[in-house]
């Protein structure tokens, strides 16, 4: 709770008060996991709460109705891989980095570089930055970073100036990014395309690409300052290298179906990154009912407010466990048939009963 009073000098102050625990949603709990009520019961204390003791649990109940999570494959995190798109296409080679920090809780930063194919007037390199849908050149994106010079940029990339078929390739690229020659500028440019409708100055557009850079490319190489912006283009100048030595033919592109690339989502990192999805959209619903208040000075609850936006998590979660369909971002990209109905619950009903003779489990 926020207040603003008067004290005694006529001097307006401001009282908070500090909330440890504000209940924001509910979430469904796993059968048989460690905050689960049948935790750690005998095979009697299971019985006389009317459960089957074999039971071995590791699904939700929603609706009445037990809902199993099906893993989902994806590819590993902090890799390079690099892919041949099959011609004719616009590009001729894709390099994919999903970048993820040691701590579970961020969402991988997607980056890509694309090549353009022969077909195209020049084949220059593109790179696609997290929240950003708009391709940005390679070359603005390293004068953002600080590496202004022609020079600087071929050696963060191709390690070698003797190597001519890899400073040709690059040719294209340095060319069209030529009337771009600083950081504030490139900094600019990354604004306007990704920057909200809301931001229309030009320091708030460099400040919105600076924080883009910082926080969501790249996130899992160390912030430390001074040098955090030159490992980024170190790391982002590597990606470019590997996806060059495919276009020469100097390494086989990678294979997208090989198991060895693979990892497995199981319920917890699905139920993670949903409910990160959830909770963002929660704050997003929350913030704006605050400012409200803010910016009238007034007086507010901020228990209150939370109570009118608890259920955006909670009908989201129960929704998704019910459904299947499992959202990973707030941008649409929706999974289907991630949970399903427990298998040996179908086997068990040999015969067809009717509906009104039994209670659903809660």
């Amino acid at each position: 709770m926020i207040k603003k009073k008067l004290n005694s000098d006529c001097e307006e102050e401001i009282e908070n008060q500090r909330f440890n625990k504000v209940h924001i949603s509910k979430v469904p709990i796993m059968l048989m996991s460690d905050v689960c009520r049948l935790h750690g019961k005998s095979e009697k204390e299971l019985t006389e709460l009317r459960e089957c003791p074999f039971d071995e649990g590791g699904y939700f109940i929603v609706n009445g109705i037990d809902r199993v999570l099906i893993g989902q494959e994806r590819m590993s995190t902090n890799h390079v891989y690099v892919f041949q798109m099959r011609q004719p296409n616009k590009y001729a080679y894709v390099a994919e980095f999903r970048s993820r920090v040691k701590y579970p809780n961020r969402q991988p930063g997607p980056l890509f570089v694309r090549m353009l194919s022969k077909t195209r007037a020049k084949m220059g390199i593109l790179a696609t930055l997290s929240s950003i849908r708009e391709e940005i050149p390679i070359v603005i994106v390293f004068r953002a970073l600080g590496v202004i010079s022609d020079k600087q940029i071929i050696e963060y990339i191709c390690y070698d100036f003797l190597d001519t078929e890899m400073t040709v390739l690059l040719q294209p690229s340095l060319e069209e990014a030529c009337y771009i020659r600083n950081q504030e500028l490139a900094l600019e440019y990354i604004g306007k395309l990704g920057a909200p409708a809301s931001v229309t100055e030009k320091e708030e557009s460099s400040m919105y690409a600076e924080d883009i850079l910082k926080m969501e490319m790249l996130p899992h190489v160390d912030d430390s300052e001074p040098f955090v912006n030159d490992k980024k283009a170190h790391n982002f100048g590597y990606i470019i290298h590997r996806l060059l030595l495919c276009a020469l033919n100097r390494r086989d592109a990678d294979y997208r179906d090989n198991f060895g690339n693979k990892r497995l989502d199981l319920a917890g990192p699905l139920l993670g990154s949903l409910f990160r999805m959830l909770f963002s959209k929660f704050t997003g619903g929350v913030q704006p009912l605050v400012k409200k208040f803010v910016d009238k000075e007034k007086d507010f609850k901020l228990d209150a407010i939370i109570a009118k936006k608890e259920k955006i998590i909670t009908s989201g979660l129960n929704y998704s466990l019910a459904t299947g369909n499992w959202s990973k971002s707030n941008a649409g990209d929706t999974r289907t048939g991630v949970s399903g109905v427990k298998l040996y619950n179908k086997c068990l009903h040999l015969v067809t009963l009717e509906k009104n003779k039994f209670s659903y489990r809660v």
